[in-house]
């Protein structure tokens, strides 16, 4: 196998993807991301820190130092890994945006599958 859609045949039908939100700070946005990852909601997370974000908030223009939580998944764990989020996350209205995986090498991608079959761990 050596193109994404061989390897999605395989598989099945579920699709790669990326998952994007931020954190104010890094404690929390790592308690997120071990959680996701002890479940096996997700395979890899990057936490980015000091990200300058500009925003309208309640009628203000804001700005912030976040941190970008970064996931990779399949498609079918995305409303888990939003629960998680929205039950964890200390913003009343986290960013949350899923982005698709076109491609990426059959082995990472072989990896991301296996490692991304969810535990029922509470």
């Amino acid at each position: 196998m050596d193109t994404l859609g061989e390897l999605k045949a395989f598989e099945g039908i579920n699709m790669f993807v990326a998952i994007y939100t931020t954190f104010e700070n890094l404690n929390e946005a790592r308690k997120v991301g071990r959680q996701l990852v002890k479940k096996k909601l997700t395979g890899c997370v990057n936490l980015i820190p000091n990200v300058n974000s500009i925003y309208r908030w309640e009628g203000k223009i804001e700005e912030a130092t976040e941190i970008i939580l970064w996931c990779k998944t399949q498609d079918f764990l995305i409303d888990k890994i939003q629960n998680i989020i929205q039950e964890l996350h200390p913003y009343s209205l986290p960013a949350f945006v899923v982005y698709p995986i076109h491609s990426g090498s059959e082995e990472y991608l072989r990896w991301l599958s296996e490692e991304t079959q969810p535990l029922n761990i509470d």
